[in-house]
């Protein structure tokens, strides 16, 4: 099924489509599932997602352009170069809208936005920025932080078991309650230039 602007989908299967670079405007998605879709470097134009689904999709650069997106999730799927900030994230959600399980999240940015209870699992975040963020009571299990930047983050019972290389300063960033495995956590003392001996 293709996808017009200005228009109201619910409780549709999109699958295979190929709208690289293209924009859609004004449309409202509700209840919808995108599998191997192609959106990368595409453009949505103050649209609207609720509870949708995006499985297997290329999403890499894509442009949010003050859409919403409530209880939305992304399953194996390339959302790399994409600015968070740019979604129109609303007032009233008390939990993160967004869940992202197996997904491609380089070079993307979070940068100084509240999304708390955020689910990031077993995704590779390479260079993403999460400065300023509040994303208390996150679970970041599985995944790997590669050269990602914490910097006065809420990261206040986040859990963390099972993330990788991650750098966070544990004098510039809010980590009471958060929870690490053993050898992993050895990565916080990094910023308290102290050495370690056996």
């Amino acid at each position: 099924m293709p996808i017009s602007n200005n228009n109201y989908y619910c409780d549709q299967q999109f699958s295979a489509l190929q709208l690289a670079k293209n924009t859609i405007e004004n449309t409202e998605f509700e209840a919808c599932t995108f599998t191997e879709c192609d959106f990368s470097q595409a453009q949505f134009k103050t649209c609207r997602f609720i509870e949708c689904s995006f499985k297997n999709c290329n999403l890499s650069s894509l442009k949010w352009d003050y859409s919403s997106l409530e209880s939305v999730s992304f399953s194996h799927c390339k959302l790399n170069s994409v600015q968070w900030g740019d979604a129109d994230w609303g007032a009233l959600s008390i939990h993160a809208p967004v869940s992202f399980n197996s997904c491609e999240l380089s070079n993307s940015s979070f940068f100084d936005l509240t999304l708390n209870s955020l689910k990031l699992i077993h995704c590779f975040a390479k260079n993403v920025d999460f400065r300023h963020a509040n994303l208390k009571q996150s679970t970041f299990t599985g995944s790997n932080f590669r050269d990602s930047e914490f910097f006065q983050t809420n990261l206040t019972k986040c859990d963390f078991v099972g993330a990788t290389e991650f750098n966070i300063d544990l004098n510039n960033n809010i980590l009471a309650g958060a929870k690490f495995e053993r050898f992993e956590a050895l990565n916080l003392l990094t910023s308290l230039d102290i050495e370690l001996c056996n």
